[in-house]
């Protein structure tokens, strides 16, 4: 039996696996947006993220508090500006993913959407792109104020799907976020390409 089929469910982290991830370039564009040397850049943009995932502070304050770390200041357009280039640097998506996802929900699974991602960008997928379609239940962590890996986000998710953690698989980049699953029962797979993956998730055993 193919790995998948032991499941009921499927959980698929975004960025990393149903979107690319940001490019050189991406960071760039943002970097000479704010002012800032890019590999100073990207260290900023990702120290307080979480805080920002977690809908605890606003665009604004985030990409303000990042340029006085940075030493420079920003005014409302350049912030305008960085929310915009940083919505569009995730939203590349893997078309081969997707239609994975469109299998598996044609096959009877329950597919799901459990990501860390601020406001800004859950609200652009859902007015702007199709990029969740293909899901009946998103776990955002800006709408639950919960990010991975902490249990309550992966609880969150169970509960909307309605299953046990022992009949969802849940798919994602990052190995402290299949660990953060794997502590609430729920089986992972560290998503490294599509290429390795879904071969091992898909071919019978």
């Amino acid at each position: 039996m193919a790995l998948v089929n032991r499941y009921a469910g499927i959980i698929f982290d975004y960025g990393g696996v149903l979107a690319f991830h940001q490019t050189a370039a991406d960071s760039a564009g943002m970097a000479t947006i704010a002012g800032l040397p890019v590999p100073v850049f990207r260290q900023l943009y990702w120290t307080d993220r979480l805080a920002y995932d977690r809908g605890l502070t606003t665009a604004e304050d985030y990409w303000s508090d990042l340029a006085r770390r940075g030493g420079v200041a920003l005014d409302s357009h350049q912030i305008a500006q960085l929310i915009e280039a940083d919505i569009e640097s995730w939203l590349k998506f893997d078309s081969g993913m997707y239609a994975f996802a469109e299998s598996l929900r044609r096959n009877g699974k329950q597919v799901a959407v459990l990501s860390n991602m601020p406001r800004e960008l859950g609200e652009a997928l859902k007015a702007r792109t199709r990029g969740f379609a293909p899901f009946a239940h998103l776990t955002l962590s800006y709408e639950v104020q919960s990010v991975k890996p902490e249990p309550e986000i992966y609880e969150h998710c169970l509960a909307g799907m309605g299953l046990r953690p022992g009949e969802t698989l849940f798919l994602d980049d990052r190995i402290e976020n299949i660990r953060g699953a794997e502590r609430v029962g729920i089986d992972g797979v560290q998503f490294t390409s599509r290429e390795e993956i879904l071969p091992k998730l898909t071919a019978e055993a």
